[in-house]
């Protein structure tokens, strides 16, 4: 064999074409996988040869009845494989093999010699309880375009699979390939290149009638498909992720392998699964058999042929970004917010309170999509969403709400003091500023600031205290220009509790602890 013999011969992937490659370099690579970095930090994937791989092609597709269903060029010991006559390289078969206790392969088997053809298989799927079958064999006529096919499972058959027939979703001039069919057996994804796309080959998916008749493939769109090519799609058992294959999207190199969450039968943006699996290569038709176990396809050696790697995921600590929350004009930071971090899938992931400089510590799971909202008395409620990939801005603004102003008073957060002192704090400085702006806007009107504290400790100590902060209330309000022959104040001490309880909570002892500002003069 001379050396562009056996070049030509390494070269050929199941018809579709998927060459090594070196990515495009372009400016901002390095930021990019810096970038996918940091979304998948806190997961690893541990990669390890399965015992199955030769010098040509092997290629995973999807289990049944517990055996591992692969594409290989390669010739088995008792099977021949035929010869593509236009390229003089080897077909693709069908293999099934054992997995070894370990995740290793077994020796391939032909999975099938009735659903076998001459020429080029493609990748194939099964219906979840197994009975039905989706394959592709390469069109020699058309091209060498795939074409999708289905069969049905029948034990007492010498065959096993009848009743072989093409789909009907085939297009004239266009590949149906990597088929899948959802858990709860109702959809048909598939990757093809019809037109109407937003690249080569895009990703579909077609409702399975329970007449066994077919809707209108549709296009999964803009957060799964892009101007390149997407293939592979395989979905979760609990029917929450989609993962595939693209060369789109945040990549570092050739095809890389995203997950694409599935809320409400939408596909969130695709999100990298980082640096541990994909390479510069292509990585490809990704398959779990558990929660933190199962197989991929690669080329990461960048000879021209693929091989099937077993992966384990390592989960290690999540990411633990620290934020400030401040108030949006002033830049002040606001203690005592309160941030809910959503999944999406409505899960609280975190939730927690700013310090007392604003500060909140997150705890993000890896390749996830979020929703945060932040909420704090007297201030407009923030809520975004963001990815590890699309981050959030730090940091978080809240803009102040605007007072209410009642017949006989105007309503604010409550001001917050020092423990055991009469200095207001610097958020309530920023909770005055409203009183301060309502007062500019009516010159005519005038206030009585009254404090007011709760019944721990004595009531001539809790009087003279509430006397004092009263009186540095009026005192702020005057640094800031209100004249002050329109204020006067009063300390109630513990007489006029909005709770009037012996043994109180802390939320009623919070709001016995209060200023209120009332209207004396319009």
């Amino acid at each position: 064999m001379n050396f562009t013999t056996k070049i030509t011969l390494l070269s050929l992937f199941v018809s579709i074409t998927l060459f090594a490659q070196e990515p495009q370099r372009m400016d901002g690579k390095d930021s990019i996988i810096n970038v996918i970095s940091a979304s998948t930090k806190g997961i690893r994937y541990v990669l390890n040869d399965t015992g199955i791989n030769s010098e040509l092609n092997e290629v995973g597709t999807s289990f049944f009845k517990n055996k591992y269903i692969i594409m290989s060029n390669k010739k088995r010991r008792h099977y021949e494989t035929t010869v593509n006559e236009k390229t003089n390289t080897p077909n693709n078969n069908l293999y099934c093999v054992d997995v070894k206790e370990n995740g290793d392969l077994s020796f391939p088997l032909l999975f099938s010699s009735v659903i076998d053809s001459k020429d080029n298989e493609g990748s194939i799927a099964f219906s979840p309880d197994e009975k039905t079958i989706f394959y592709t064999q390469e069109n020699v006529e058309k091209d060498g375009k795939l074409e999708l096919y289905k069969a049905t499972l029948d034990l007492t058959s010498d065959d096993y699979w009848t009743n072989k027939t093409k789909v009907e979703l085939n297009t004239n001039g266009y590949s149906i390939e990597t088929p899948c069919v959802s858990p709860d057996g109702k959809k048909l994804y598939f990757a093809s290149n019809m037109p109407g796309g937003y690249g080569n080959y895009d990703i579909y998916e077609v409702t399975i009638n329970d007449d066994n008749t077919y809707g209108n493939p549709v296009n999964l769109g803009p957060t799964i498909n892009t101007s390149e090519d997407e293939k592979f799609p395989n979905i979760t058992a609990d029917n929450k992720h989609l993962y595939f294959s693209s060369k789109g999207h945040l990549n570092i190199g050739g095809y890389d392998i995203f997950r694409s969450s599935i809320v409400n039968n939408k596909y969130l943006q695709a999100l990298n699964l980082g640096i541990t699996l994909n390479s510069r290569r292509d990585d490809l038709a990704f398959v779990l058999v558990s929660e933190d176990k199962g197989y991929v396809s690669t080329d990461k050696s960048g000879a021209g042929n693929f091989d099937i790697l077993k992966f384990e995921i390592k989960h290690l600590e999540k990411s633990n970004p620290n934020f400030t929350i401040v108030e949006k004009l002033s830049q002040l930071p606001l203690p005592n917010a309160k941030v809910t971090i959503k999944n999406e899938f409505g899960d609280i992931v975190t939730q927690t309170t700013s310090d007392e400089n604003g500060k909140i510590k997150m705890q993000l799971t890896p390749v996830s999509y979020n929703y945060i909202t932040v909420e704090k008395e007297g201030y407009e409620p923030f809520s975004t969403n963001f990815t590890s990939e699309n981050l959030l801005k730090n940091p978080i603004e809240l803009a102040q709400s605007k007072p209410e102003i009642t017949a006989d008073a105007i309503v604010i957060e409550n001001i917050l003091f020092a423990f055991d002192k009469d200095v207001i704090k610097a958020e309530s400085q920023l909770s005055l500023n409203k009183i301060i702006a309502v007062l500019n806007d009516y010159p005519e009107m005038s206030l009585t600031i009254n404090a007011h504290t709760d019944s721990k400790g004595k009531d001539s100590y809790n009087l003279a205290l509430s006397q004092r902060r009263a009186k540095s209330t009026v005192e702020y309000l005057i640094s800031k220009g209100i004249a002050k022959e329109r204020l006067t104040y009063k300390g109630y001490g513990e007489t006029k509790p909005l709770n009037d309880c012996k043994n109180c909570t802390p939320e009623q002892d919070q709001s016995n602890r209060r200023v209120e500002f009332k209207i004396t003069q319009k």
